[in-house]
């Protein structure tokens, strides 16, 4: 039971680094190879440190369903440990498009870029500016 928390415990520190390094600002242009190099072995979208949750919606667009909320729990998120993602929907998580805008907070600045993902088989959309690339 402790080495299975301590397992956790490490596993959380390393995707919220992982994820750190890859943060929203720094995340996905389709020229930026460098986000999509270190994804090219098939990567995921997570929320990040700064964006405590991401939703995953059915198209992209902020009016489109949300088919599921990635949550991190991890540092100064709420809830206990543990960090959802989602597969993106092409291997080297390309395929970016400019979708409607969206704001990561309220009041926040407004984006309008969105990575598909790969949700129970079917395409889906995040707004990724809010999330970050994470490897598997």
């Amino acid at each position: 039971m402790r080495v299975s928390r301590l397992l956790a415990f490490f596993s959380g520190i390393v995707l919220a680094l992982v994820g750190s390094m890859g943060t929203a600002s720094a995340a996905p242009a389709a020229a930026d190879t460098s986000v999509r190099a270190a994804a090219a072995a098939g990567g995921y979208a997570a929320p990040t440190m700064v964006y405590c949750q991401l939703k995953v919606r059915a198209g992209a667009t902020t009016s489109s369903s949300a088919l599921r909320t990635l949550y991190n729990r991890n540092g100064s998120c709420p809830g206990s440990s543990g960090h959802d993602s989602i597969p993106c929907w092409l291997a080297n998580c390309g395929g970016t498009i400019q979708g409607g805008s969206y704001t990561c907070t309220t009041g926040g600045r407004s984006h309008s870029t969105w990575l598909p993902v790969n949700h129970r088989g079917t395409r889906a959309w995040v707004a990724i500016k809010c999330g970050t690339y994470v490897l598997p």
